[in-house]
């Protein structure tokens, strides 16, 4: 059995519905079952209420699985311990093998926090004594969703990440990586990177869209504290926001300005790019649609 856990996050429910494309079985794992009832009339899709938290809750989930597939939310303050958590109740009940969606450059001494947990949930799977697998992607194509409202509203981007180059991967080429390593043998012990195939400025994000919506879309620099100000005012807690804006900070250093195809080449998958991803969802940036992530 297949297990995917954090199964309603951007990535988990993208991966369950990579396994629904196939149709093949699997067992997702969610606090509540109230959040999954989209699933709930797949014959292939078993649900399973627990907490990654709490270990005692977890027997149900972890009974019987061979693999699990690790992703939980970003939460800039009990991601490691949830995570290391699930690691310790996983190897109790006799999984095999995990596969962690992870990031790339984790690092135990990075200034950014997610970083840093990244590294030390890394490092805690690998001396666990199961097999493991690192799937390190780039920034996710979908982030710029949400600054969809303000390409609607405003024609712009407001982002803090001066000219730096990016290299931003469609979620759904990182879950056709995921299920060809929960499908197929030979990944133990691997480190997957992958990103998308393009390395762009925020300019060239904003050109794009504006070919896309025939109209012209500007980028607008902001400082770290206007951005901290603008995603604290959306509700975002303040050390959510640190968090992010730790995240940028190495951003625009370069820490994601390479391009790594290796990996869509192994699996065969071909990389989407970004204009295609803005393609596919222009009626979000247009207002029209709803983001469906």
């Amino acid at each position: 059995m297949i297990l995917i856990t954090g199964a309603t996050s951007l990535n988990g429910a993208a991966l369950v519905n990579e396994f629904r494309k196939h149709n093949k079985r699997v067992r997702i794992l969610t606090r509540h079952a109230k959040n999954v009832k989209m699933f709930e009339d797949d014959p292939n899709i078993e649900i399973a209420v627990g907490d990654m938290l709490k270990p005692e809750t977890l027997d149900d989930a972890l009974k019987g699985v061979d693999k699990a597939v690790l992703i939980s939310a970003a939460d800039p303050v009990a991601m490691a311990e949830t995570q290391i958590s699930f690691i310790n109740a996983a190897k109790k009940a006799g999984v095999r093998h995990i596969i962690k969606l992870s990031c790339l450059n984790p690092d135990k001494n990075s200034p950014a926090r997610f970083l840093r947990m990244h590294a030390e949930i890394e490092k805690h799977l690998e001396d666990s004594g199961l097999a493991w697998t690192h799937i390190r992607p780039a920034q996710f194509m979908q982030m710029y969703l949400h600054d969809a409202s303000t390409v609607i509203a405003q024609d712009s981007l407001f982002i803090p990440m001066d000219d730096a180059l990016i290299t931003p991967v469609d979620v759904h080429d990182i879950v056709e990586v995921f299920h060809a390593v929960l499908t197929t043998q030979g990944h133990e012990g691997k480190i997957y990177e992958l990103s998308g195939p393009d390395a762009l400025t925020m300019n060239d994000i904003a050109a794009q869209l504006s070919r896309a919506l025939g109209r012209t879309i500007h980028y607008v620099n902001i400082t770290p504290e206007q951005a901290r100000q603008q995603l604290v005012s959306l509700g975002m807690s303040e050390q959510l926001v640190d968090s992010i804006n730790e995240l940028y900070s190495e951003r625009r250093k370069g820490s994601e300005s390479k391009v790594l195809l290796e990996t869509h080449k192994l699996f065969g998958i071909r990389p989407t790019t970004f204009a295609e991803f803005v393609a596919q969802n222009v009626e979000v940036f247009k207002g029209i649609q709803t983001a469906n992530q």
